[in-house]
């Protein structure tokens, strides 16, 4: 199944742990960087974002434990930068598991270095 969403594609995949998502990168638009840079803006959110790039994998129950807010907020904050391809997830049980999808950071990074002052 393939569902196109604010210009990439994100591939659904049923494996053996669940549902996977991939997402095809392709050229990032300057809505999808706005996007993204409005998400990271939270202080928040980036908390969150900065806590899973520091692990393999983080299950959400450690990440409430850390942060004071409660748990419709964090999953509030999670499907945000879950739908803008930051980070991905996969079930396990009733167990929830994020990492991040480096490629897509690296994207933001390369675009935001594109449109800044060159190095002489």
């Amino acid at each position: 199944m393939s569902i196109e969403i604010v210009g990439f594609r994100i591939v659904l995949a049923a494996s053996a742990l669940g549902w996977c998502v991939f997402i095809d990168m392709g050229k990032m638009t300057d809505d999808e960087v706005a996007q993204i840079g409005k998400a990271l803006g939270d202080p928040n959110r980036l908390a969150i974002y900065t806590q899973i790039a520091q692990c393999d994998e983080l299950f959400c129950g450690e990440m409430h434990a850390k942060h004071a807010i409660s748990a419709p907020t964090l999953s509030h904050h999670l499907k945000v930068l879950t739908d803008l391809g930051l980070i991905t997830f996969r079930k396990d049980g009733l167990n929830v598991y994020y990492r991040v999808v480096p490629e897509r950071f690296a994207a933001y990074l390369k675009y935001l270095a594109a449109i800044g002052p060159k190095s002489r």
